[in-house]
């Protein structure tokens, strides 16, 4: 296998250019966790859908009148050209894409994680 170019991560900056985001702190810690090399590209949070769009990012959700509706964590994969969004989403993308790094989700547990996130 070639050498992993790193993955950035999109990520909502504070003044000291540190991470506050809870879902986007998941996702670094994802990366952390299996050992992929990363970079972060930070964007401020009045910039993010304008940048999430130029990046042709997919969107999240949507607003109540149907607009598109973008937010961070957002991942971008050089390796596979993915471009992935929310932090459960890009925990799944991460395990199935390196497979051969630990797992963030053990195995046969795919429902169990489904009925957690039900709840939140």
């Amino acid at each position: 296998m070639s050498e992993i170019q790193p993955i950035v991560l999109y990520d909502i900056p504070s003044k000291d250019k540190q991470p506050v985001s809870p879902n986007t702190w998941k996702v670094r810690y994802a990366l952390n966790y299996k050992g992929l090399p990363h970079t972060t590209e930070w964007i401020e949070y009045p910039d993010i859908e304008d940048t999430l769009r130029a990046l042709d990012a997919p969107h999240t959700s949507t607003w109540p009148d149907g607009r598109p509706y973008y937010t961070l964590p957002m991942i971008f994969d050089p390796n596979t050209q993915r471009r992935v969004v929310d932090s459960a989403a890009i925990a799944k993308y991460l395990d199935t894409a390196y497979p051969a790094t630990p797992a963030l989700f053990p195995a046969g547990t795919d429902a169990l994680q489904a009925a957690v996130l039900d709840a939140l």
